[in-house]
């Protein structure tokens, strides 16, 4: 659609409801769903940095009954932590801790009443016995890097001829790179001789043994032969290689069940829904599959959250005969397993299909300029006796809160690069501002809040570089506000070690019966609210939102919008003056590829100053003059 060369908007929208949760700090406790014995007694653990010293970094405890079942979890205060309520038995303590190794004790404790003292002294992670990592690929030099670049865009836009151009260029200046050998490999898949593909592509992983998409390549062309094993060798490996990677798991699954191997095929398709979640959708097909001969309720089921993922295609098409099936009245016996052939049979058929286009589509990198989708694969963290969504959702939902009430009281300077992308991927134009600021979130009537937010004490939208205003971007933290997570789909996915510390790893998504109400795109007078899924790192210790990164669940074809990725870092801010420390925006980047234009964003803040607002008065706006830097952009 035709878009004004007029400022446009990237706004948030807030219609907040009243509530907060006042929940205590979360301290080690028993398993609520374990009986309470007679005579309980209690156990103490102290834990030591390796001179002797309480343990002073951000840990974690885990403790585990002998049957494996957990009875407790907690955070370490002062190097101390108690678990009381306990049966006699026999338990595993489980410790992690920011910098150190893993630890795992036994303890027992005999009799009913007592209270038991244990102390632990951690290892450095430093001084474990080094570990040998394979080394990656080697770095392209900036000309040879602009060739590759070239030949993949040349790649997505099924341009051969130009990509060979680029590769021959690429090869003369890095003639043995892998990543250049694996993209021979798909420019002769791109022109159907698969012989001089599957060459390069065993080349590439001679020079490197975990490349993934040349891992990924052969399976491909195993699967297009029916060679199951040996695709199943190949995504084996590519699955080591990119353990958080949910597309090897979910092509994994459906290789094994081709080869009747049900056991493996299951864990590989749940796998695989856990890392990828809606987007391994698959899975949940694979899972149909395996249930449909023992039990139709859960391959109904199943069935039902794969439609729901991908309502359209051929797939959906198979799932939709398979449901009717499976929910006529009084099916025999025979006409399920009928149904479940026949469906296996056009999946398999459909397998080795799809193999040609997946090496078209599927297999060619994402561009470099964009981080991946957190979607793409899920951050490795560490097993643990459960994650506490309701607490952490109740504690950081509080932190929340007290972020909107810090914005009110700060000012800052804001710093501002801006980069335009061209189809290759690399930067062509580039701009810097800077500025005053000064934010204000404010409830302008019960259940709707506004954010505004001054540069330069005025709310100006041309000092924005190509005349695109990006508003409110730290304030997405409010996904986690007590008055929001309803409107979200939000599961914990365990203990991450994040930025040299332990956060609780959360991923959030959009419901589907939800209006998207915190972020919209604003072109001309009308708003086209965004769905937004991501994930959130909470701290484990005091349960502040450290950083958050959304994309978009679709894109919106309405404006021309293909993809939208935010990161944003928030840190602990010291005034001395007041003795007060406060959560604040460190900076928040966005990369959008809208309207045909492809930017990157990212604002910075510092310098922040605290100031007292009369809660009787509308907080003023200091005057500033503008400390602006760079020249404009061309319109």
């Amino acid at each position: 659609m035709f878009v004004s060369p007029r400022c446009f908007r990237l706004r948030l929208l807030f219609l907040a409801t009243a509530g907060i949760l006042n929940v205590p700090s979360a301290l080690p406790q028993t398993n609520a769903q374990m009986q309470s014995p007679e005579k309980p007694s209690t156990l103490v653990v102290r834990v030591r940095m390796p001179d002797g010293s309480p343990v002073d970094t951000p840990a974690i405890i885990n403790l585990y009954s002998f049957g494996g079942t957990p009875a407790g979890i907690g955070v370490f205060r002062s190097g101390t932590a108690e678990f009381t309520n306990l049966a006699p038995a026999s338990y595993t303590l489980d410790i992690i801790a920011a910098g150190y190794k893993r630890l795992t004790e036994n303890v027992q404790i005999l009799a009913g009443g007592e209270s038991q003292q244990l102390s632990i002294s951690l290892t450095a992670e430093s001084a474990a016995a080094p570990t040998s990592v394979p080394p990656g690929a080697p770095l392209l030099a900036p000309n040879a890097e602009k060739e590759v670049t070239k030949a993949l865009e040349a790649l997505r836009d099924k341009k051969p001829d130009d990509a060979r151009k680029h590769l021959e260029k690429a090869s003369q200046l890095a003639p043995s790179h892998p990543d250049i050998s694996y993209l021979w490999g798909m420019y002769y898949a791109q022109v159907k001789d698969f012989a001089n593909a599957k060459a390069y592509w065993e080349k590439t992983v001679q020079m490197s043994p975990q490349h993934v998409f040349s891992l990924a390549a052969l399976a491909q062309l195993a699967l297009q032969g029916s060679d199951y094993p040996a695709a199943t060798g190949y995504l084996l490996r590519a699955s080591d290689a990119a353990p958080s990677a949910w597309r090897y798991h979910e092509q994994l699954s459906e290789t094994y069940l081709n080869q009747q191997q049900n056991e493996q095929a299951k864990q590989h398709a749940e796998r695989a829904l856990e890392l990828g979640k809606e987007r391994a959708a698959g899975a949940h097909f694979v899972l149909a599959r395996i249930f449909v001969r023992d039990n139709p309720e859960a391959a109904l089921k199943q069935l039902d959250a794969f439609l729901a993922s991908q309502p359209s295609g051929s797939r959906a098409s198979e799932a939709r005969e398979l449901v009717d099936t499976l929910r006529r009245p009084e099916l025999p016996a025979t006409a399920t397993a009928n149904a479940s052939l026949g469906v296996e049979t056009k999946s398999a058929l459909g397998t080795k299909s799809s193999a040609l286009s997946s090496l078209a589509v599927d297999l060619i990198p994402p561009p470099k300029w964009m981080p991946p989708d957190v979607d793409d694969s899920m951050p490795a963290v560490e097993p643990t006796a459960g994650c506490p969504l309701q607490k952490i959702q109740e504690q950081a939902g509080r932190r929340v809160s007290e972020f909107v009430d810090a914005v009110n009281r700060i000012a800052a300077t804001e710093s501002l690069d801006n980069e335009v992308i061209d189809r290759s991927g690399l930067p062509m134009r580039r701009t810097s501002r800077r500025f005053s600021y000064v934010a204000s979130v404010q409830q302008v009537r019960p259940g709707m809040y506004s954010m505004e937010e001054y540069r330069n004490g005025m709310m100006d939208l041309e000092m924005f570089p190509e005349r695109i205003a990006t508003l409110g971007l730290t304030a997405l933290v409010m996904v986690l506000h007590p008055s929001y997570q309803d409107d979200y789909e939000v599961t914990c996915e365990g203990l991450s070690r994040w930025h040299g510390g332990l956060a609780w790893q959360v991923h959030f998504r959009q419901k589907a019966n939800k209006p998207p109400r915190l972020r919209s795109y604003r072109v001309n007078t009308k708003s086209y609210p965004v769905s937004l899924r991501g994930r959130a790192w909470i701290s484990a210790e005091t349960f502040q939102v450290q950083s958050l990164q959304t994309d978009l669940i679709s894109p919106v074809p309405q404006i021309q919008l293909r993809a939208e990725h935010i990161a944003i870092e928030y840190m602990p801010v010291k005034f001395v003056s007041r003795n007060e420390e406060l959560w604040l925006p460190e900076s928040a980047e966005i990369y959008f590829d809208f309207n045909h234009r492809r930017m990157h964003r990212r604002h910075h803040f510092g310098n922040y100053m605290l100031f007292a607002v009369d809660e009787k008065q509308k907080m003023s706006i200091p005057s500033v003059e503008a400390d602006m830097t760079g020249s404009s952009a061309p319109h």
